[in-house]
């Protein structure tokens, strides 16, 4: 209405969460997005609720009383001022099937709809607009630069288009080139295997897509000259274990002759497993007044246990958690790089050989048991979507934490393993 020269504070919004991701990824800028998800009560387009919110627009008084008897005197309405009030101070979501524009194909194909934002009243006037985020609960789900690109792509060959959306020609979008040192690579290591491996961490300064990050992977994995390679990309301004994706590269040969099972696919002469992670944000977000729900726990609920114990060189963990739970140790020496490790249960136990020569008298770590979102689905089947139908000393359920998981500390001290062995 607005191309139109109409007064309107009408919003365009959508029903279908994916044309709202479409609209979220259509900018040409490396920058986040984000999607906005509000659950509302909503109103026939006919109703004095839509009616007077969008009257509002129309008029240059912004006295509640002037509004009502214009509105009235217009709508033929009893409107009193109170009930004016009542309606104008909360967002207005119209009723989509009850929009009766036949001809508008856009508003079709969108799944569209309106909505009003609420006003602000002080003294009988209002005095300005309420975003519809401030005005109850929504969720924003951020969507990172790095997966927009695909996004794009799975929406196209979903039928979410230009052409279709908008009914103009589809356009790929072209991103400013990266600047020639975006790149740093930090943490490097290369643990002591029966083949060539190499770890590192590669920090970015400008937003990178997840295909540029494999080309300079490649790159990378190519330089090392090794066997194997972990590599672990993150935000320069983002924490230490805040990756935006994990990339796992490999020889052929070393898979196919130690049937190791790893499940890459081929790029270029090398073997790509690519771990796309989940964390990216939270570094950076203050959520100190979330109370996350959680499924209550399950009457039945299995008592469950992880111990972890020092032998000799081997770290013991003992468990009744299912064959096939998958574990994350990680554990250091003083001020040793840390050691990171996925396991899995097999028979109530994990061994994990240490890879130190014992330079440090300490040796701590942790071992987690990541959310049921990264466990087989025999697992997740059997303990739950939010681990509710198992309970253990060692099971961090909380209403401050979004994801429920396993967490057990340990510490050790490796002067007394020795002078046992001795």
């Amino acid at each position: 209405m607005q191309h139109d020269g109409v007064p309107t504070r009408f919003l365009d919004f959508t029903t279908d969460p994916l044309v709202a991701l479409f609209f979220a990824t259509q900018h040409d800028t490396r920058e986040d997005a984000s999607l906005y998800v509000l659950i509302r009560s909503s109103y026939d387009a006919k109703s004095d609720e839509v009616k007077l919110a969008s009257f509002v627009a129309t008029q240059n008084d912004r006295d509640i009383a002037s509004i009502v008897n214009a509105y009235n005197e217009e709508n033929g309405s009893t409107i009193s001022i109170e009930k004016a009030k009542s309606i104008l101070k909360h967002g207005i979501f119209i009723r989509p099937n009850t929009i009766k524009d036949i001809d508008n194909q856009r508003m079709k194909a969108q799944e569209g709809t309106f909505a009003v934002p609420a006003n602000k009243i002080e003294g009988g006037e209002i005095i300005g607009i309420v975003p519809f985020e401030n005005d109850s609960s929504y969720e924003e789900i951020v969507i990172p630069f790095e997966y927009q690109q695909r996004i794009r792509k799975e929406l196209k060959a979903r039928g979410y288009t230009k052409d279709r959306l908008f009914g103009i020609k589809e356009t790929d979008k072209q991103y400013d080139t990266l600047p020639t040192k975006n790149t740093v690579l930090v943490d490097e290591k290369w643990p002591h295997k029966s083949y060539t491996q190499y770890s590192v961490t590669v920090e970015y300064k400008t937003l990178m897509t997840v295909d540029e990050m494999k080309k300079v992977g490649y790159q990378i994995a190519e330089n090392s000259r090794a066997d194997v390679v972990w590599m672990f990309f993150k935000r320069s301004d983002s924490s230490s274990y805040h990756y935006s994706l994990s990339l796992h590269w490999y020889k052929e040969f070393l898979n196919q002759e130690q049937n190791y099972g790893w499940k890459g696919k081929k790029y270029k002469n090398w073997m790509l497993e690519e771990l796309s992670e989940d964390s990216l944000f939270s570094a950076n977000c203050s959520h100190q007044n979330v109370k996350y729900k959680h499924l209550p726990l399950d009457k039945n609920a299995k008592q469950v246990y992880l111990d972890v114990s020092l032998d000799g060189s081997n770290l013991a963990i003992s468990t009744n958690l299912m064959n096939g739970t998958k574990l994350l140790l990680s554990y250091r020496f003083g001020n040793e790089p840390e050691h990171t490790k996925r396991l899995t249960v097999r028979d109530q136990l994990c061994l994990e050989k240490i890879e130190s020569k014992f330079n440090g008298n300490k040796i701590v770590g942790r071992v987690v048991m990541p959310a049921t979102g990264v466990q087989p689905v025999k697992v997740r089947d059997a303990y739950g979507i939010d681990y509710e139908k198992i309970n253990g000393d060692f099971i961090q359920r909380a209403d401050t934490e979004p994801l429920v998981h396993g967490f057990r500390p340990f510490e050790f001290n490796t002067e007394d393993t020795r002078k046992g062995t001795e």
